[in-house]
């Protein structure tokens, strides 16, 4: 196996508290990228930042992003959300106004989706100073025909499947059966393997302990609601617990967990993920205190570490996994044919 590749990838979004859509929209988490920007040159970390249209329009957040593109060691990517991106034309089987819903890409189809993705990589492209080659859709919310249009624009690596894991509570995607490691994927069905010309790397997610392929499917299709993945979890038993490489979800101890069973069982990319919006308090979800930010960032810290100094990881960006990669990844197309 070649020494893993090391991403971070954040998800650089507007302010969403709650997770809800604000009116007026605001950026002030941007004011947390330099700590991390100074965090990733300690480390020697090469971040990708994928952008949202409301940071790449707003001067202030805009100017800083070309600085840090300017000092180099990064890469500034796409990342749509469509209920910010013009033009607002409307969205198929939604009868509330688009700029209120947070929806999936796919649900625009391939045409107003062609529409909303060329205005924001334009904007992307202002900032970065070359048309953006890697992407990630708002809400993981990809798909086979979508992905497509990444591939007209010239789009080379995507980073929205999360392998394991479903989104299909409001009908979003099912990653539970996409492979876990780079990959491919088939015009007809982003979770398989194929030839489309754009390399996935998803986020890396795992269980906490190697298991038969066929008891990890059983595992991850166990309903939430029957508690049985929680009674198996490290606050019950002890046996198998799911992560993410997310330090504003999951514990520094299920992460390296998870990493670890990454690399056991072969993968050649460690995929750190965060949103801008979890760098300061209340701008999302989850972290509403500074002490949460604090714990945030020792988290990401200590994750990057122990994968630089566990794995020897190589820090690049997501342009830099194909090429990085190129070796590997023909040995696995010349073993699936």
């Amino acid at each position: 196996m070649p020494n893993p590749r090391l991403l971070l990838t954040i998800d650089v979004e507007e302010d969403m508290p709650g997770w809800q859509i604000t009116d007026p929209i605001t950026v002030r988490n941007a004011r947390a990228l330099p700590r991390l920007a100074q965090l990733c040159k300690d480390l020697g970390v090469r971040p990708t930042y994928l952008c949202t249209y409301p940071m790449v329009t707003d001067p202030e957040t805009a100017d800083l992003l070309g600085e840090l593109n300017a000092e180099g060691g990064c890469e500034i990517g796409t990342h749509l959300h469509p209920w910010n991106t013009p033009p607002f034309r409307g969205v198929p089987g939604i009868d509330a106004d688009e700029r209120t819903v947070p929806y999936y890409q796919f649900q625009l189809g391939p045409e107003l989706f062609r529409e909303k993705l060329q205005f924001l990589h334009d904007a992307v492209t202002g900032i970065a100073g070359h048309p953006p080659i890697s992407y990630r859709a708002g809400r993981f919310g990809i798909d086979a025909p979508t992905l497509g249009e990444l591939v007209k624009l010239g789009y080379e690596v995507d980073s929205s499947v999360t392998p394991l894991e479903k989104h299909v509570k409001d009908g979003g995607p099912d990653f539970s059966s996409a492979p876990q490691d780079p990959y491919y994927p088939s015009e007809h069905d982003i979770t398989k393997r194929g030839d489309m010309p754009i390399l996935e790397v998803p986020v890396s997610v795992a269980l906490s302990r190697r298991l038969p392929r066929w008891i990890r499917r059983t595992y991850v299709e166990l309903p939430e609601i029957t508690r049985v993945r929680g009674l198996l979890s490290s606050d019950y038993l002890g046996l198998v617990d799911f992560a993410w490489l997310y330090p504003a979800r999951f514990s520094m101890e299920l992460m390296t967990k998870a990493a670890w069973t990454l690399r056991a069982e072969g993968s050649p990319v460690l995929n750190v993920f965060i949103h801008s919006s979890e760098l300061v308090a209340g701008a999302s979800g989850r972290i509403r205190t500074e002490d949460d930010v604090e714990t945030v960032f020792a988290r990401m810290r200590g994750i990057l570490e122990y994968c630089l100094e566990t794995f020897d990881a190589v820090p690049c960006t997501l342009a830099e996994v194909g090429p990085g990669l190129r070796e590997w990844l023909e040995f696995q197309r010349h073993q699936r044919t």
